[in-house]
């Protein structure tokens, strides 16, 4: 066993909603329109230590037929481990924060949302949100905008 080069340290779940759409119908297809995943990231001064903030959500749709409409956002502490941040290019440290960061917490994320819905108003017992299998390799992160320092009132 090899342990992986990026380290999650912790993560908590920033927000998290989930609701049942009353006019769900068991009796036709489950058709979703409008599911999102994207994440930001987010560099210490450390290169080494990186934050991670991901959201997955869908909305109900007109003409979808959507049990649930959800939101959940995860965010993630990862750590690269030196020896791979030192001996690989900086575009394959990238590669391996943006790609198995979000996978990290894409599957904390499908079991808080499997664990919450499967309680939900639908008696069939396989009627819980299981968020699809995906892959990261060709998402692009969105940077994490930089805050401003605060300005100082004069007196």
């Amino acid at each position: 066993m090899t342990l992986s080069p990026l380290q999650l340290h912790r993560y908590f779940v920033e927000e998290i909603n989930c609701k049942a759409n009353p006019d769900f119908d068991k009796d036709k297809d489950i058709k979703v329109k409008d599911f999102q995943v994207f994440f930001e990231t987010a560099e210490d001064k450390n290169p080494l230590l990186r934050r991670i903030r991901l959201t997955i959500a869908q909305n109900l749709s007109q003409d979808g037929n959507e049990p649930f409409a959800f939101k959940i956002v995860m965010v993630g502490f990862f750590e690269v481990m030196k020896e791979f941040f030192e001996s690989h290019e900086p575009e394959k440290t990238e590669q391996l924060v943006t790609v198995n960061g979000p996978a990290l917490l894409y599957s904390a994320a499908r079991e808080l949302l499997a664990l919450i819905s499967g309680r939900g108003p639908f008696p069939d017992a396989n009627m819980h949100v299981l968020l699809p299998s995906i892959t990261f390799l060709q998402f692009k992160p969105m940077k994490q905008k930089k805050e401003k320092p605060a300005k100082q009132k004069k007196k």
